[in-house]
């Protein structure tokens, strides 16, 4: 047997599970080649307008999966108590079944985390009997499942390859522990943190590659770098309590950057439409702007160019850089801000 799995949305967070469950019920999962354009233009045709990038990206990965028996849509409610996922996870798999291929089949599941691990075994229990698994297998299959995931996210995000074949990433062994923080060691170079959803920074085409490009100029940290110790202390002294989980992640990694002296700037990367980010964003720019760190937002959307985002991003390292060489004097006219330099 031969499930499909799309490569976008919840593939760059919650694939490792998958991947130990159906690999221990020695059930084949293919996923879908890396994105490209054709992937987006189909997800464009498919998806409807109003849905953010991402969305239209699983649309358009959905159609590229051939010789599969069934293709793997999960209804991801939730992934921890007191919390929903994106909006966007909830309408799954209906807002994208016109992209389904005819005659394909949909396997589906619903997780909901908030109901308690014994609810989301029996769903899974139920699934499991639309494959001919047992009960039992299906128990154990979970459990394999829970490791790979917790090793992912115990390794913070680093030493795992979203982009490697499907038969390296069913391994569990080659998600390890970080060296070093997976930062560079010279002090020289900028640090900056790149904040947003791991299905935008890590989605190399959509987002223009912009991920390598940083690494290029500047160490990187990212949101899953960031344990989730330090996500809930930094959200105390919120008034209401973020339910979206994602954004609980992202609001509490953004913060900690934000008062981490180390950290010389931060760039919070969204897709146009996102509405969870249109509040998220506001608020860790607030904390940005209090606090005097650099800080820079970009936009994603299916007209994005690379040539505006490189040159967004070239003066944006070079605006960081100098105010690190000039300890944060950044005035627009009067002394000279280049002391070797008569340009002002």
């Amino acid at each position: 047997m031969k499930i499909g799995f799309p490569r976008a949305l919840y593939y760059f967070e919650h694939f490792p599970f998958w991947a130990g469950f159906f690999n221990y019920l020695d059930i084949e999962v293919v996923t879908s080649p890396s994105t490209h354009r054709q992937i987006m233009d189909e997800g464009l045709k498919k998806a409807s307008d109003e849905t953010c990038l991402p969305l239209k990206l699983l649309a358009g990965h959905i159609r590229f999966l051939k010789n599969v028996d069934y293709i793997f849509l999960p209804r991801i409610v939730s992934v921890e108590a007191n919390t929903y996922t994106c909006p966007k996870f909830l309408g799954i798999p209906e807002s994208v079944l016109p992209a389904v291929p005819e005659g394909m089949n949909v396997l589906t599941v619903t997780l909901n985390w908030r109901n308690g691990k014994r609810q989301v075994l029996k769903e899974l229990e139920v699934l499991g009997s639309q494959l001919g698994k047992s009960k039992s297998d299906v128990r154990k299959a979970f459990r394999a499942g829970l490791e790979c995931q917790h090793k992912y996210q115990d390794s913070m995000g680093a030493g795992w390859e979203f982009e490697k074949s499907l038969r390296e990433s069913n391994q569990p062994s080659i998600i390890k522990k970080p060296k070093d923080g997976g930062l560079n060691p010279d002090k020289e170079r900028l640090r900056i943190a790149l904040v947003g959803h791991s299905y935008l920074t890590h989605e190399s085409y959509a987002n223009l590659n912009l991920l390598n490009k940083l690494r290029e100029k500047a160490d990187v940290e990212l949101v899953q770098n960031v344990n989730s110790e330090d996500v809930e202390s930094h959200l105390s002294e919120l008034r209401k309590k973020i339910f979206w989980s994602h954004s609980k992640q992202i609001f509490g990694a953004g913060k900690k950057f934000v008062l981490d002296q180390k950290i010389d700037g931060i760039i919070y990367l969204t897709c146009f439409g996102c509405g969870t980010d249109s509040m998220i964003q506001e608020l860790v720019s607030r904390k940005a702007r209090e606090n005097h760190k650099p800080y820079m937002v970009v936009t994603l959307d299916e007209h994005s160019g690379e040539a505006g985002l490189v040159t967004r991003l070239e003066a944006f390292l070079d605006m960081v850089e100098r105010r690190r060489a000039h300890e944060g004097y950044v005035s627009t006219y009067g002394k000279c801000l280049d002391r070797d330099s008569n340009a002002l």
